[in-house]
């Protein structure tokens, strides 16, 4: 039975900036990678003529296809086979290392990307990162350099298919096999995290799966492109390749600290792989969405449902709990190590009554208590739907909004329909008796965002949501990390007023 899998994999970077635009900061944003392709390469130009150095080293020049490349002689070292894969900004190939006879994975950048400074940092950190690496569940890297004003890396080849098609192909995987490839992760993380390295993309297009000499599934860690080093030199590396307040990662599986910009560790990764198991058991990852701001924002608020109510295989109950473990909001209360969920998900295969089915009551809410989970990760939790959250029960709230706003699509239209009670500003203005405060800032976000500050200290304890733009990565960032009560992207606003229901009941609620 075959999974079908449309879920917003993509890696983000930056999407403020401009990805054509020479020497910016970020990378803008980037398709998935294919076998070994870190995602955000664009292939190198087509047309012209054959390589400098195509020929060095041979008195025969294999057959060419379309590709130019085909053929050449990369660094006197690597000769180029075929192609294997592309992506936003270059491309990856099957190439002979000349001297030794051994098959590897050539990735080669744009000429022109290769003048950019950001991207020449994110090159060499991957190829530093990968090569720090000594591990059966991680791609080696063999070499890296430049070759005709193109940056080049040459991988261990893998002979084997991408965990997502793996899902996509084999789906719904035995929960035995799941747990043997999800201890093989661990392993790999466990060793890159006691070098100081954090994955910080990990999802299933970036873990490969091979076959080792017995024939058992061997797994492979690739594209280490957003990789950190957590050491010293890491720690100033990261800062200077990504901007503050912006984000890194792909939604889908980004822990919440990732996406509000806050300090990483090893448990963010684990995030990431409670995530990968998710979708092994139930073909999905744990949240989902029409677009990655609706998915970020479930990753920050929502809470995932039990496995067993996402899918119709049985699952063994303890290995249910264990899979949730690492979706825990705050890191403090999800595993600590690679290696303490590895014995959690062996223990959960090996007790005696394997018992299947969806967890208790007290499993529940021992897995679900949200309050206390989002608010130990430091920012406001969400209270479990009901059916008196989809009125706004006549709150008196204080929409301020630019005059020119469409009513049909203003942030006021939608509350009145609900019943809300609403005054409107173009201003911020002492709220009187509101009990919220819904600030509109599509037109200019980072100007609105800027005015949270001011907005939160005039209008003291009251409830602050704002509305913004979609897909503005950076501005969601920063008017979260001011301690607002949510974020409403353009696309999700019919769902304004019963966000903000629920944040002022949580406020009543909080008040002695």
């Amino acid at each position: 039975m075959a999974s079908s899998r449309k879920v917003p994999h993509d890696t983000i970077i930056d999407p403020n900036v401009d990805a054509d635009a020479p020497d910016a900061d970020g990378h803008g944003l980037t398709p998935n990678a294919e076998v070994g392709l870190d995602d955000g390469n664009e292939a190198p130009a087509a047309g012209g003529t054959r390589p400098e150095g195509a020929a060095e080293g041979t008195d025969e020049t294999p057959e060419r296809g379309p590709d130019p490349l085909i053929g050449a002689l990369v660094a006197g070292r690597f000769r180029i086979e075929k192609q294997l894969g592309e992506g936003g900004i270059g491309r990856v190939y099957r190439a002979i290392q000349q001297q030794l006879g051994r098959p590897v994975a050539l990735k080669l950048l744009h000429p022109e990307l290769s003048r950019r400074k950001d991207i020449v940092m994110r090159f060499e950190r991957e190829a530093r990162a990968a090569s720090r690496l000594s591990h059966p569940g991680s791609v080696m890297v063999f070499d890296f350099g430049t070759w005709n004003d193109q940056l080049f890396l040459a991988m261990e080849l893998i002979d084997g298919p991408s965990l997502a098609e793996v899902i996509e192909r084999d789906f719904p995987l035995p929960a035995s096999r799941v747990v043997d490839i999800a201890t093989q992760l661990c392993d790999a993380l466990d060793v890159a995290h006691a070098q100081g390295l954090l994955h910080r993309d990990l999802k299933p297009e970036n873990i490969l799966v091979a076959r080792a000499m017995d024939g058992r599934e061997q797994i492979k860690v690739c594209d280490y492109g957003l990789a950190f080093l957590t050491d010293e030199d890491g720690m100033k590396q990261g800062a200077r390749l990504t901007k503050e307040g912006t984000i890194a990662g792909t939604p889908a599986f980004m822990a919440p600290e990732q996406i509000l910009n806050r300090p990483l560790d090893a448990r963010t990764d684990l995030y990431a792989l409670g995530c990968v198991i998710y979708e092994m058991l139930c073909g999905s990852p744990p949240f989902l969405g029409d677009a990655p701001m609706e998915v970020l924002t479930k990753q920050l608020y929502d809470e995932p449902d039990p496995p067993s109510k996402r899918t119709r295989h049985p699952i063994p109950r303890e290995l249910e709990q264990v899979v949730l473990w690492p979706l825990q909001k705050a890191p403090g209360n999800r595993p600590q190590s690679a290696s303490e969920l590895r014995a959690a998900l062996l223990r959960a295969m090996d007790t005696p009554s394997r018992r299947v089915g969806r967890p208790t009551g007290e499993d529940v809410q021992s897995f679900f208590d949200r309050e206390r989970r989002a608010d130990a990760a430091g920012f406001l939790p969400v209270t479990s739907r009901t059916s008196s959250d989809l009125m706004p029960a006549g709150h008196m709230v204080l929409v301020i909004e630019p005059d020119d706003v469409l009513f049909d699509r203003s942030a006021t239209a939608v509350l009145r329909s609900q019943g809300a009670l609403v005054r409107t500003s173009s201003q911020l203005e002492p709220p009187g008796l509101a009990e919220a405060v819904v600030i509109d800032v599509r037109k200019d976000a980072p100007a609105g965002v800027s005015a949270i500050g001011a907005a939160r200290a005039t209008f003291g304890n009251a409830v602050i949501i704002v509305v913004g733009p979609d897909e503005d990565f950076t501005s969601m960032t920063r008017a979260l990390e001011l301690q607002i009560a949510d974020y409403i992207p353009e696309s999700l606003l019919p769902s304004l007023p019963r966000k903000l229901h629920r944040a002022v009941e949580r406020t009543r609620k909080a008040k002695p």
